[in-house]
């Protein structure tokens, strides 16, 4: 068996489903840095609108999770991940049909955020067929890691392709970034297979029903704690993406740095997806790696909360991106190694379908939050809330971060 899993072929594979993972958030996030003025300027809509276009994705995703994460348990990750590929190639392309119709165009750049389920469950069940144990995590953290890299090059790409309105740079970005996506998805249905065994097309399903699996699944401690800690986890990274620009704005601190600490969190994010997971594959820690990173996420999200100079706002986004984002890695090993193969495209759907929901609900709670201070300040005096209008939704963030330290302590290590 060691022989099977020494073949490099796992890496192909795996480079393949990263370019999707990529691929897929490149085409989330492809309007979001070009928002204003262009998009505004080019469709003669509001700012409210543009973003729907990216706020309907967790929405799309939601429903659509579970029956994504059956269909990797069931026939497997290459077919999963391959209609998700499709979905996206097909509905980036449809795109250009929009020509200046806003509607139109967000009609089908939101159908292709059907395709992100059907991607996202497949990871845990790609590295649990191709790696041994002691790389599992770090497969888990570099197909995550394209999540990142897309998301990046989205923002950086998009406003240079089109730094002015101009639908001729609109029409060429769209083209573009489509045939990223298209060659992904070919590399990857040309490369990907099930499973290094020849002859294995996937892991033996469970015999028992769907609703019975998801029933099993979802009575287990550590699938619990870690629907709540993805939930926190990645509404938290998410909030904090959107609104890093308007915390620091709101304590002088120009945009251009604003948009350089949000980068920073990005890039520091994509090295500590490596580097977290290689040192829990090493020692063979899951809940240990939880503990200390949240702990010191705590740590730097109470600094966060107060009015200080930009280079330790710099510094604190460097550490959040590091460590919350290489949690993604951890805890979905941990999915994979307490419900086991069989079942781990389920067990990964349960926590993305959590992450979605977190996302969509702790950005609008730290906006909600951001005018509730306003009106408190006002209305009780308190002048420290009129002026640092962000510092009760940063609290928020760091008692949620407490009650992720708090379960996470809960957690079951999985012996070796």
């Amino acid at each position: 068996m060691n022989m099977i899993y020494e073949n490099r072929w796992r890496w192909v594979v795996l480079s393949g489903y990263t370019l999707i993972a990529m691929s897929s958030q490149i085409i989330w996030l492809n309007f979001a840095g070009i928002a204003v003025p262009q998009m505004v300027s080019l469709f003669h809509t509001n700012l409210t609108m543009i973003g729907l276009m990216a706020a309907i994705w967790p929405l799309i995703f939601i429903p659509l999770s579970i029956p994504a994460g059956f269909i990797v348990d069931k026939y497997g990750f290459k077919l999963a991940v391959s209609i998700g590929g499709a979905l996206l190639a097909l509905f980036s392309w449809l795109r250009l049909f929009a020509s200046t119709n806003f509607y139109l165009l967000l009609l089908f750049q939101s159908l292709a955020g059907t395709s992100q389920p059907f991607i996202y469950n497949g990871i845990t069940k790609l590295a649990n067929n191709w790696f041994p144990e002691n790389e599992q995590t770090l497969a888990n953290g570099i197909g995550t890691m394209g999540q990142i890299i897309g998301m990046v090059l989205a923002l950086v790409i998009t406003p240079i392709m089109i730094p002015e309105p101009s639908f001729h740079d609109l029409i060429l970005n769209i083209i573009t970034f489509s045939l990223i996506v298209t060659i992904s998805l070919l590399f990857f249905i040309t490369t990907a297979r099930e499973s290094p065994v020849k002859g294995r097309t996937r892991e033996i399903v469970s015999q028992q029903s769907f609703s019975t699996q998801i029933r099993t699944i979802i009575r287990q401690r550590n699938i619990i704690i870690l629907m709540i800690l993805f939930l926190i986890g990645v509404g938290v990274f998410s909030a904090l993406a959107q609104w890093i620009e308007s915390i620091l704005y709101s304590r002088g601190i120009a945009t251009l740095y604003g948009d350089l600490a949000g980068m920073s969190m990005l890039i520091s994010g994509i090295i500590g997806m490596v580097v977290i997971p290689l040192i829990s594959d090493k020692y063979h820690m899951r809940k240990g790696i939880i503990l200390i990173n949240l702990s010191l996420l705590v740590l730097l999200f109470a600094l966060f909360s107060l009015r200080t100079m930009y280079i330790i706002y710099l510094v604190i986004s460097i550490g959040v991106g590091f460590l919350l984002l290489s949690l993604a890695p951890v805890g979905l090993q941990l999915s994979l190694e307490t419900v086991g193969g069989e079942s781990a495209g389920i067990a990964a759907s349960l926590l993305w379908l959590a992450s979605q929901v977190g996302a969509f609900a702790i950005i609008i709670v730290m906006s909600d939050l951001y005018y509730y201070s306003i009106t408190l300040g006002k209305a009780l005096k308190l002048y420290y809330l009129i002026y640092d209008p962000w510092f009760i939704p940063i609290i928020f963030i760091v008692t949620l971060g407490i009650i992720s330290l708090i379960f996470s302590a809960f957690l079951i290590e999985p012996k070796k």
